[in-house]
This record gives structure tokens, sequence and C-alpha cells, in this order.
């Protein structure tokens, strides 16, 4: 499964001009943790969460001392710069691991420099709070024009996926494997044949991420 499979595309963002106070008020409003920063090109230029607009206000010991002419006044002044984004293409243990490791609850999508989306915990949980039951559905449901039910065996163990093809076309194995990995909630596929006695040698082509 890929960041573009959970992303969020509707994303609501600002620009280094826009004032605090405004950046301020987008937060609080919509409930968010962060609000990425683009400039005019719509490339990803920074971002901006709550701690750094709680920081403009109040000066901590050991913190940045508060200029001369008091807070910041726009974004530019106050976000976090340079911010890493994900790549769209990017498997979804990538976003997990900026999350845990570096204590991120938005993470941007980006496609070479663009924001294209945002992945939040709650955007994750999501995909993590969906049954092995819905995810089969919806796997036999990408795979019913590759040969359908009569062909794929699907089985589903806390989101990894087991494809057993009883057509044995070790050919198309890949393309199922992609199919079955672009599902959401799905956190790994293996690809075996119906006589073999393990993964065929195909699963190599396929996701084997955990989240």
């Amino acid at each position: 499964m890929r960041a573009r499979d959970v992303m969020s595309t509707k994303v609501v963002t600002v620009n280094p001009s826009t004032s605090v106070t405004t950046a301020s008020n987008l937060l609080t409003r919509n409930g968010f943790a962060a609000l990425p920063v683009v400039d005019r090109n719509g490339a990803l230029a920074g971002i901006v969460t709550e701690v750094d607009v709680i920081a403009n206000r109040f000066h901590v010991p050991g913190g940045a001392e508060p200029g001369l002419l008091g807070p910041a006044r726009t974004v530019a002044e106050v976000m976090s710069t340079p911010v890493v984004g994900v790549s769209q293409d990017a498997d979804v243990s990538v976003v997990a691991r900026e999350m845990l490791v570096h204590r991120r609850r938005c993470v941007p999508i980006i496609d070479g420099s663009t924001l294209v989306g945002v992945i939040t915990r709650r955007d994750m949980l999501k995909v993590l709070a969906r049954s092995d039951e819905a995810i089969a559905t919806e796997v036999r449901a990408h795979l019913k024009y590759l040969g359908g039910p009569i062909r794929w065996a699907v089985q589903v163990v806390n989101g990894a996926v087991v494809l057993t093809d009883q057509f044995e076309q070790s050919s198309d194995h890949p393309i199922a494997a992609a199919l079955a990995d672009a599902v959401p909630g799905v956190l790994g596929v293996s690809v075996r044949s119906r006589a073999a006695d393990g993964p065929s040698s195909d699963a190599d082509n396929s996701s084997a991420a955990r989240v």
C-alpha cells in the first residue's frame, strides 16, 4: 500500500506571507495539528504546527529570544523548515516511520516537489482499523478482471494478504500483487501457486511492508 492510497488530497494550505493569526485560526477551526506551507508554484516550502504558533507567543527558557518587534507576524517567520515530504509512491511504512521516529502528526505527501496531499495519524488509524474481511472483499474485487474468484483464493490475516493462484500462471503474479497492494489496509502481499509448497518466486515483486 502506497502513500497515495491513504493520503487526503483536499489539503488546507497557507503560504509564507499568510499571517500567523490566520494560520492559528485555520488550525483551530479545522482541528488540524499542522498546515503545509506552499510557495506560489505549489511546492512544499515548510510546515507550520500548533507548537510553532504557541512558541511564537510564549518565550521558553533556552529557546530563541523574542524579536525586538515582538512576536512574528507571518508564517514564513515561524514555520518549520526544511520539511521532509514523502513521495506519493512510497510505501506507507515510510510514513509510519516518519510519524514514530520524528513524532510527526501530519506528513506532507509530494510528487516531485509539489504538495499533493497529507497523511495524518487519523488517516493511518483508519487504515489499520479495517477488518481482514473488508480487506479480503476489496482484494477480490480488484482481482475480478484477472481471473476472478475462480482463479484466486484470498486469505488475509492482520492485514497480510496471501493470494493462491489456482491457474498457476506465474506471469500474472506481479500484477495480482500490485492490485492487492493498492487496497487500503493491506500491509503485505505474497503470491503462491496452488501446487507450490511456499510462496512463488513472483512474491518477491510484491509488497512486504509492515507498519
